[in-house]
């Protein structure tokens, strides 16, 4: 039985402007009176002050297979964390680096390196926040921010422990969203820094109010009603990430994902997924949308990296 999370968009307005070759968002912010061409479930009523709010329905669950999240870090140290190919630091805040000799408030980090760290990474805004458990010849920092889109893996386990085809159609997926690497967006752009909980917070453009957040837009009914069951307790991006490949399961979706490299297959879940995100081709919705070519594009270019 194929469930269908419907993420509707009710903007009974002006037909939408002619689309731009920038992401689906930002052309969703841009262009929020949109015509709709397709009948829409539970469209919700325009509240008392005229603004609208987008509709995410969640399906119930069902017996398609799905990842089975091993919770191991595969032999590597309980606490650590694993540098990606691209150049980083660990950092701290521009006060703080007013306390060391030489105030820089950075130290280098190598490339393609295992560094142990003293307990799981933590999650701020755009970072991770670590303490080594062993110093680093010739910094001065013992913990410290690290970008996380510079980090490969982590004992915080998330998006490095799905296989690659999976990892590829996840970012090509937060492209669609135009979200891309960050896990702190707030529907308009907007950011948190906090992931103890989904932030909650609602905001507008125009006539046109969610309260979408994460890298993959979960509206706060939709995480509440995926969260319990999937034993989650904050918002942090690994948590997103068992939230959203638990939504591409209900899809009915998961098998062609994680052998997306085959074309056939990642335009079988393009379909089956165009209406759990509106952003995808072929959804009825009435958001502004990416070709399959494009996406296809995106996706090639992400499961090279891995």
């Amino acid at each position: 039985m194929r469930t269908i999370l419907a993420l509707t968009i009710t903007a009974l307005l002006a037909a939408a402007a002619p689309l731009r070759a920038g992401s689906a968002f930002q052309d969703l912010l841009d262009n929020s009176a949109v015509s709709i061409n397709a009948p829409l479930p539970e469209i919700a009523p325009a509240r008392a002050d005229g603004t609208i709010d987008m509709e995410q329905y969640l399906p119930p669950d069902n017996d398609e297979p799905g990842f089975e999240w091993a919770g191991s870090n595969k032999g590597l140290e309980d606490h650590f964390i694993y540098t990606g190919k691209e150049s980083t630091f660990l950092k701290i805040s521009t006060a703080d680096s007013e306390t060391l000799a030489d105030g820089s408030g950075k130290c280098a980090l190598t490339p393609d390196t295992l560094y142990k760290t003293t307990a799981k990474p933590g999650f701020d805004g755009e970072h991770m926040t670590i303490t080594l458990a062993a110093a680093i010849p010739g910094c001065q920092l013992s913990r410290g921010f690290v970008y996380m889109s510079h980090v490969s893996s982590s004992s915080a386990g998330g998006a490095w422990e799905l296989p690659r085809d999976v990892r590829a159609f996840l970012d090509t997926l937060a492209y669609a969203e135009g979200t891309n690497d960050s896990y702190n967006y707030i529907f308009t752009h907007a950011t948190f820094r906090v992931y103890t909980d989904h932030p909650r917070t609602r905001k507008c453009s125009g006539r046109l109010c969610s309260d979408a957040s994460g890298r993959y837009q979960f509206l706060s009914k939709t995480w509440d009603g995926l969260a319990p069951g999937l034993g989650l307790t904050d918002f942090t991006p690994p948590s997103q990430e068992k939230a959203v490949v638990e939504l591409i399961r209900r899809g009915g979706a998961y098998r062609r994902v994680s052998r997306s490299h085959i074309y056939e297959n990642f335009t079988g879940a393009l379909q089956k997924l165009n209406g759990i995100w509106a952003s995808l081709p072929g959804s009825p919705y009435g958001q502004p949308t990416h070709s399959t070519a494009q996406l296809w594009r995106v996706y090639k270019a992400a499961l090279a990296k891995y």
